[in-house]
């Protein structure tokens, strides 16, 4: 069992420091999210366009293959209207994505794809109602799970503009495969949503 652990600890060691003996960027990253979600049975709900703001780290495992993390708050939820009332249910994140990024053989410009998974930490979820122009805002973080957990798919460019300094921007599609409804075992919402973000991001 000892053998056995410290085989685990040596091969943690080694990655760790494969890992960071590759070309490190950190960066800051900021955009939109039009946000939505999808009800089963199936109800009609509006997009809410929201804010993503947060930092990046990129680890380039080869000058073609990286992976990508940070930490970043996103703005999400979805509305629902009909004559004379209106609901909004917004929903707040602090998302950790984990995604690989394919990256094209090119020098200044580098158009990439990524993909991976994201899990995403409810810190608000606020509901406010319009009814014949009176408006009302009520705590909704009952009703929703504290953890979402998705994928991401998309793409970008990275625009090296300086020896040490690259300009991205970056659409993608977020998939949400987990239930985040609270309030009934015969509903399930998941969040899904179109972002596109920019940045700058930093080499080491």
């Amino acid at each position: 069992m000892k053998k056995v652990l410290l085989y685990f600890v040596l091969v943690c060691v080694i990655y760790t420091g494969n890992a960071f003996s590759q070309s490190i960027s950190l960066g800051l990253e900021g955009g939109v999210n039009i946000a939505n979600v999808s009800f089963t049975p199936d109800v009609t709900t509006n997009a809410r366009t929201g804010v993503i703001v947060g930092g990046i780290v990129d680890i380039n495992l080869s000058s073609n293959i990286a992976v990508t993390s940070g930490l970043r708050f996103n703005m999400k939820g979805w509305k629902y209207t009909e004559t004379g009332f209106s609901l909004t249910d917004k929903l707040n994140y602090i998302e950790i994505p984990a995604l690989l990024k394919v990256k094209f053989p090119l020098t200044e410009v580098k158009p990439y794809l990524i993909g991976g998974p994201v899990v995403g930490f409810q810190i608000s979820a606020n509901r406010e109602t319009v009814n014949n122009g009176t408006s009302t805002t009520v705590d909704a973080s009952s009703a929703y799970e504290s953890i979402d957990f998705g994928l991401l798919f998309g793409g970008g460019i990275d625009f090296k503009v300086g020896a040490k300094t690259i300009l991205f921007i970056q659409p993608a599609y977020y998939l949400g495969l987990s239930n985040i409804w609270k309030q009934s075992t015969t509903v399930t919402v998941k969040n899904n949503g179109f972002q596109i973000t920019g940045g700058v991001k930093f080499n080491l």
